[in-house]
């Protein structure tokens, strides 16, 4: 068929399956800011043989690290949670080694919530299902799948971006928070590719300094600034007022944002996420809500969240977008790849302190990166 022209060829070898494996396991609930005390790396035996019917073994290859994935370590979760001693949830890639499944063969190439461990075993049958062909588009290389043309990164920035709320229009002044992360990148240059102007909040100067040099923003906000507040470096940036906010923090910085929308000039705000909320205010009554949110009916403004798989009719030309500009090289996802299983750990806790810019990923193969 035309789409088996872009799934990911099965590797010419037949995989061998080790007697052992390694998997990260929740150990204890974090109640705060992520810790590596609050994992487990435990060894784990390797059967295939033990397949049960539709099963099969996956080779993991590698990880990506997402804000998401912190909610899912609480008791309840909008992701689902993860129950204490289980596998620590991870999307990711690899390849089948061992199958009691019609659907993927030994050496077939697959993603999906694969989980922190050297081998995930999976049911290839269960609905909503667990692991997906890999696809693999020309021009780019097979992780991009897992970046700037993955769901929770590349088209989760195309749908809040374009499909929530009015576009961005040229001349427009647009703001990105956590815009050194792995949405917030892709948002941010998907605006700048609409004539807006665009400028991004960060942590710190190696983060601000990457979006103004290696993204090409038109300013940056250092929330971390010691000298100037968020509210008057924005007055500084944007004199004139916010047309448009894509939020992926929320607290502090949103209700700064608020207070500066332009007055009737129908700006938006759409939510994708709330980082600053999600270290354990989630589900103890001490989430730090927009203060400023009446400025919305003042300035007859609007807000609007959004999850992403709600809006999969977008994902065929969200897909397409952003391979586009990939393969034109006119789209930048900075990655930051941990080597090893054992890195998973500190990967999540750099998530959470700021550690990294762009992309997360743990390389778990030793073969390198797909």
């Amino acid at each position: 068929s035309f789409l088996a022209l872009f799934l990911a060829r099965p590797t010419e070898a037949t995989p061998t399956v080790p007697a052992s494996g390694k998997r990260w396991t929740l150990k204890s609930r974090p109640t705060g800011v992520v810790s590596a005390d609050n994992f487990a790396l435990e060894r784990v035996t390797m059967a295939a043989d033990e397949l049960a019917a539709d099963e099969v073994l996956i080779q993991v290859e590698l990880l990506s690290i997402d804000a998401f994935l912190r909610t899912m370590l609480d008791e309840t979760a909008f992701h689902g949670s993860v129950s204490l001693g289980s596998v620590l949830p991870a999307v990711g890639m690899g390849t089948v080694v061992a199958s009691n499944s019609k659907k993927f063969k030994v050496g077939s190439r697959v993603m999906g919530m694969l989980g922190a461990q050297s081998y995930a075993r999976l049911s290839a049958t269960k609905s909503p299902p667990e692991i997906f062909p890999a696809m693999k588009l020309p021009g780019v290389p097979l992780r991009a799948m897992l970046g700037a043309l993955s769901l929770t990164t590349g088209i989760t920035a195309y749908v809040g971006l374009f499909s929530v709320a009015k576009p961005p229009r040229k001349g427009q002044t647009v703001v990105v928070t956590a815009a050194a992360g792995a949405v917030g990148s892709i948002a941010a240059q998907l605006a700048k590719r609409m004539g807006a102007k665009v400028i991004g909040v960060a942590g710190g100067k190696e983060k601000c300094t990457f979006l103004e040099e290696a993204l090409a923003l038109d300013g940056a906000v250092d929330y971390k600034s010691d000298d100037e507040s968020v509210g008057a470096q924005l007055d500084r940036l944007a004199p004139e007022g916010i047309d448009f906010l894509f939020d992926n923090t929320g607290g502090p910085v949103l209700d700064a944002v608020l207070d500066r929308l332009k007055p009737n000039k129908k700006a938006r705000v759409v939510v994708c996420g709330g980082a600053s909320q999600y270290s354990g205010n989630l589900n103890h009554g001490k989430v730090v809500g927009p203060s400023s949110y009446l400025k919305l009916a003042e300035r007859s403004a609007t807000m609007h969240g959004f999850a992403v798989f709600h809006f999969m009719h977008k994902l065929p030309a969200a897909l397409a977008y952003l391979w586009w500009l990939t393969l034109r090289k006119k789209l930048v996802m900075h990655e930051q790849v941990e080597q090893g299983l054992e890195a998973f750990g500190e990967a999540m806790t750099k998530m959470w302190s700021g550690g990294h810019v762009g992309k997360l990923l743990v390389n778990v193969s030793a073969t390198g990166l797909v």
